[in-house]
């Protein structure tokens, strides 16, 4: 079997995949176990090439993934995915608010 030899496998197991790495990441306090759990996710989202997704659907999918985890965090992208759709907003200043929240997202966890 050739090493890039390319399989299938359906979108919504690998997202359920990169969510489940990604809950494992937040919720391990282990530093060494964080950066090998980051190393595979990167390695997902290049395979997946998430560039060429629309923006519309990168803020769904994160509002999807976000659902259980974070609500604040889900009624943050389901308000600017419709700001979006319903044409309130460009794609640059969804981009940039999109790109702002993933940058807060690791911060904006409640201490239990």
């Amino acid at each position: 079997m050739d090493q890039n030899e390319k399989v299938l496998i359906s979108r919504e197991c690998i997202e359920k995949i990169r969510t489940e790495l990604k809950i494992i990441k937040v919720n391990t306090n282990n530093r060494n176990f964080k950066k090998d759990v980051s190393k595979l996710l990167d390695m997902l989202e290049s395979e997946l090439n998430y560039d060429n997704i629309s923006l519309k659907e990168k803020i769904f999918s994160k509002m999807k993934e976000t659902k259980n985890s974070d609500p604040s965090m889900n009624a943050n992208l389901y308000i600017l995915y419709r700001n979006l759709v319903n044409g309130r907003i460009t794609e640059e200043e969804a981009l940039e608010l999109y790109n702002m929240y993933i940058k807060i997202e690791p911060y904006d966890k409640t201490i239990e």
